[in-house]
Order: C-alpha cells, then sequence, then structure tokens
C-alpha cells in the first residue's frame, strides 16, 4: 500500500542496499591502497638509494620520486573513500535494516486500523439514521459503535501506529542522512580545497531530498560559487537532479573531455566513448544529460536529441535551450542494450523529432532522450525483475528531474522496447509520486510487471492512473511473447492492461515528410531497428520496431505528437 509518515511525509518503501557487496568494494580498494603504499617504498628506495651513475640511474631516481609523488595522493584519496564507503556501511546495516523491518507491522497496524475505523464508521451511519422512535435499532447501532471502537481500541490503535511510524522516520532520518554525508564525502574525497562555503553548498545539495530543493539551493548559490563547483565537481554537478540543464549539459560535456583525454581504457569503453563523441557533435548536436563513464558493468549515459542550444564565446549554453520544447520523449532499451548501440538509437531519437514535429500541429517541437542508465539483462537474466528494479529506481529519477525542468507544458513520453518496457512500465506505475508522464508506449514487450513487484511498491497494484498506455507487438515477434510467458514477475502483456490502445506493427500506410501518403514496413520479429528474430529475418534492414520507415515508428511518432495512433 502507498503511505507516508505523516510527520516528514517520507514514502513507505524499503530500502534496497548490499551491505556485504560495499564492504567487498571497500576491502578491494584497502588492499590496492596496501599496495600502493608498498609501491611507493620501493620507488622511494629508487630514487633515494639507486646505486651507480650516469645518465640512465638519474633517469630512472627522477622518474620514481616522480611516480612515488603521483601515487602518494592518488593512494590518499582512495583510502578517504574506504573510510566513506565503511562509515556508510556501518549506518547502512543499522538504520537501513531498522526501517525495513517497521514496514511489515506499519503496513499491518495500518491495514487493521482501517478496518475498525471503517466499522465504526458504517455503525455511525446507521444510527444516524434511525429514526428517533427505533429505540431498539438505536440501542443495537449503539452497541455496533461500541464494539468497533472497543472502548478506546481506536485510540490505542492509533497510538500504537503513531509509535511504528515515530520509530521508522527515526530510521529512515539516520539512513538518509548518512547516505547524505556519504555523498558529499565522496564528492569531496579528492582532497582538493573546497573552502567552508562550497563545502556547505555540496553537503546541501547531497542532502536534498527532491529537484525542486536542488532547484532551490542551486538558484541560491552566488555565481561564483556556481562557477567554482562546476569547475571543482563537473560529475556532481552534471547528474544532480534539479540543477538546470544547461549547466547539466556543460558539466557532463565537461567530464566526457577529461575523460577522452585518459583513453586509452581498453574496449567496450574506448569505442563507446568514440560513438558518443559523434553523438555529441555540431552534426547530430546530442547534449548528455547523464554520463557514468566508468560505472559497472556497463557504463550509462543519457543523450537529449533537438535542444539546439545557442552557445557563448567560451562554449557554455546560455538561455532555456528548452524553453519552446512542447513534446520531450524518453528511449529505453532492453536486453543486450548498452552504448554500443547508441548511434542506431540516437537515429531513432532524432527521427522521432522530426515525425513527431511534422505529425503535430503548428508550433510542435519535439526533443528525445536515449537512455542508458542501467545494466540491461542477458539471457540469464531477463526472466527476472532484478535489472528492471535497478533501472526503474534511476530512471525515475531522471523522469522526476525532467517534470521539474519541464513542468505540465511539456508532453512527456516514455518508450520502452523488448524489457526496457518492463523496467519503463515499472518505474511509472511503481512510483509513489507522480513524475509527469503522460504516455506510456511498449513495444516487443518482454511483459510488464505483474500487478506488483515486493521489492519496489511492496503489496501495491501498479498505478498507471492518468498516463495513456499504448502497446504493439509484431505478429511474428516470438521473442517477446516467450519473454512475457517465461518471466518471474513481468508476465503481463501491457496490450492487456485496463484502458491501454494497441496500434498495428505490420505494414501499412502513413503521412510522409514530403506530403501526402507512403508505404511502411512491417516489422518481422523482435528488433527495435535492423531484422527479425533471432532465428530467422536477421538479413533485413530498416523494418524494426524504432526504425523511420516501419509502421510501428510511425504509429509512436503519431502518438508522441497528438496522443493518437495511426487510423
Amino acid at each position: 500500500m502507498s503511505l507516508t509518515s505523516p510527520e516528514r511525509g517520507y514514502p513507505l518503501e524499503r530500502i534496497d542496499y548490499d551491505s556485504g557487496a560495499i564492504e567487498g568494494v571497500a576491502a578491494a580498494l584497502a588492499t590496492l591502497v596496501d599496495h600502493a603504499a608498498d609501491a611507493c617504498v620501493v620507488l622511494d628506495s629508487i630514487h633515494h638509494g639507486l646505486e651507480g651513475r650516469g645518465r640512465a640511474i638519474d633517469t630512472a631516481t627522477d622518474a620514481a620520486g616522480r611516480l612515488s609523488q603521483r601515487v602518494q595522493p592518488t593512494a590518499a584519496t582512495i583510502g578517504r573513500i574506504v573510510d566513506v564507503l565503511r562509515g556508510y556501511v556501518d549506518a547502512v546495516s543499522s538504520h537501513a535494516r531498522i526501517a525495513n523491518d517497521l514496514i511489515d507491522e506499519i503496513e499491518s497496524a495500518h491495514a487493521t486500523l482501517q478496518v475498525a475505523e471503517d466499522a465504526a464508521a458504517d455503525a455511525r451511519a446507521q444510527q444516524d439514521a434511525l429514526g428517533a422512535d427505533t429505540w431498539a435499532a438505536v440501542a443495537g447501532a449503539a452497541s455496533a459503535i461500541d464494539d468497533a471502537d472497543g472502548d478506546g481500541d481506536l485510540d490505542a490503535r492509533r497510538g500504537a501506529l503513531g509509535e511504528l511510524w515515530s520509530r521508522w522516520e527515526s530510521a529512515y532520518r539516520c539512513w538518509d542522512d548518512a547516505y547524505g554525508a556519504a555523498l558529499t564525502a565522496l564528492v569531496t574525497a579528492s582532497g582538493t580545497t573546497d573552502d567552508p562555503g562550497i563545502r556547505m553548498a555540496i553537503s546541501s545539495l547531497a542532502h536534498a531530498d527532491a529537484p525542486a530543493e536542488v532547484a532551490a539551493i542551486w538558484a541560491s548559490l552566488s555565481p561564483q560559487e556556481q562557477q567554482e563547483l562546476f569547475e571543482r565537481h563537473p560529475g556532481f554537478i552534471g547528474n544532480l537532479e534539479g540543477v538546470p540543464y544547461p549547466v547539466r549539459f556543460d558539466a557532463n560535456r565537461a567530464v566526457y573531455e577529461r575523460t577522452v583525454n585518459g583513453m586509452p581504457y581498453g574496449e567496450p569503453l574506448d569505442g563507446q566513448l568514440r560513438q558518443l563523441g559523434s553523438e555529441l557533435g555540431a552534426e547530430f548536436g546530442g547534449e548528455l544529460l547523464m554520463f557514468h563513464p566508468f560505472e559497472q558493468p556497463q557504463a550509462t549515459a543519457a543523450v537529449m536529441y533537438g535542444v539546439g542550444a545557442t552557445l557563448d564565446r567560451d562554449g557554455r549554453i546560455v538561455g532555456d535551450p528548452l524553453a519552446s520544447v512542447t513534446n520531450v520523449s524518453t528511449l529505453v532499451g532492453g536486453m543486450f542494450s548498452s552504448l554500443d548501440d547508441l548511434q542506431s538509437w540516437g537515429v531513432s531519437a532524432r527521427n522521432l523529432n522530426d515525425f513527431a514535429d511534422a505529425y503535430g500541429e503548428e508550433g510542435t517541437r519535439s526533443v528525445s532522450i536515449a537512455w542508458y542508465g542501467y545494466d540491461s539483462p542477458n539471457l540469464a537474466t531477463e526472466h527476472t525483475m532484478g535489472s528492471a528494479t535497478e533501472g526503474a529506481a534511476r530512471l525515475r529519477d531522471t523522469l522526476r528531474g525532467l517534470d521539474h525542468e519541464v513542468g505540465d507544458r511539456v508532453a512527456s513520453s516514455v518508450i520502452g522496447h523488448s524489457y526496457g518496457s518492463t523496467t519503463a512500465f515499472l518505474a511509472v506505475g511503481g512510483a509513489h509520486i507522480d513524475l509527469g508522464v503522460d504516455r506510456l508506449i511498449a513495444v516487443g514487450s518482454a511483459g510488464v510487471p505483474d500487478g506488483y513487484h515486493a521489492t519496489w511498491t511492496g503489496d501495491d497494484p501498479m498505478d498507471y492512473s492518468g498516463v495513456e498506455v499504448y502497446a504493439s507487438r509484431a505478429p511474428g515477434d516470438v521473442i517477446a511473447r516467450y519473454g512475457e510467458v517465461s518471466s518471474f514477475g513481468h508476465g503481463t502483456n501491457p496490450g492487456d492492461l485496463p484502458g491501454a490502445i494497441e496500434f498495428e506493427s505490420d505494414g501499412g500506410t502513413a503521412p510522409s515528410l514530403s506530403g501526402g501518403t507512403e508505404q511502411v514496413l512491417r516489422t518481422p520479429g523482435h528488433a527495435a531497428h535492423d531484422g527479425g528474430n533471432s532465428v530467422w529475418g536477421w538479413w533485413e534492414k530498416g523494418n524494426g520496431y524504432l526504425s523511420r520507415d516501419s509502421e510501428s515508428f510511425r504509429n509512436i511518432a503519431t502518438i508522441v505528437a497528438r496522443g493518437e495512433v495511426l487510423p
């Protein structure tokens, strides 16, 4: 059930954590620090005590000294990170565990109290409806009220529930504070000499609970403070929902350029960074909304297309590039999706902007986001909800920040292919708040959550209130159907949801950008872009669900632009 705490308004949700995994990372980093210390001892011995004379000896001793000087601050930074992680493990193992253990008790007490209050209310209603001369019936209704109330039993139950809420809020607040403190410490772990005002700003931003709160803190900073945060901590600022998008675009581009300057890292990251550079270039005009290049097991990012930003002399974005936008679409990939696919998904995002603008009314302006924000599943994990639960949490944050940035004036659509629809529907239907999403579109869905998912919404059903649901599966898409029926937790066809509108993907006609109509292609199987299923149709090109000349894609563009499917 969707509950919020009575005093502070915290949503009653389980805190996902893995203290063992965090401690494992801390132990591995601590080992690295030890090795670095040993290396410094050896390097210092070479620098100060290498016997012999000559240019080679001098070169070796000088190089050893310089390397030791570079290793020591890096090792110190890693050591500080180890301390942060272990401190957070201690906090999360106590406070988060206590908060999670109380959830079942709170939900049970709340349900029991609700039944008792409803019974008492019904009894009072019966009493109020009785005539003055029906004394026997009045006495019976009064007895029912006494039974429901139990001589103050309702007050006792309310008090017990209040006590449970108080304990839960205390534990949740302690965890939330520990999380904010850990994030602050990680941001400043490099040891840069931030002045107290900047450190306080970082702490305030790290402890903020909503994009609106982040935006208010950011706006309260002086231009000089904002600039210092941008220059010293662009990775933190660039991925913080509530910081204005133009600032985030610039910050993430700065991190990207710094990351590229450190290449090579090996494949697949090097190839992904090169492709990302193409998407961010003048030809395609992408902007980095999110960027975590070294996240494991795969790099994550989100690229927004169609922004059309204006730059100043220093190459920084000026003004609000989203001021005239009317539609925004977020594209979420499924199994095996990664930044390796960015070229194809970038094409789909840009095509969607073009066709939505053409299909919409005069003044329609669209932007799209190619979202790679989670560790997508493989063949072994696609049947479970693990990747969707992780991805939904981050997608929810992205959509929440997007809603703050553009507000009600912009129609927001989320488009999920295959397991991407599982993630997208969980993010929107399982959120305890309105994310501002107007349309959920599933193509080739591997199934969406079965009513509820224990680690996301407790015992609550998925709630798509206020959201239009659209879905399409190609007649020959056996992979999507297999993903649904073989799943543990996402066995619902989105087309079967109440009020869902199904659209065609088997070929037909659609409006052309040049006017009139034209033939569009059938999607033969499961592919988002090229090919059919894994067994047949792999040689076919340009007919996937998100290929510009497929009927599926033209339906999506029509939905985004007008909230309706092709006739």
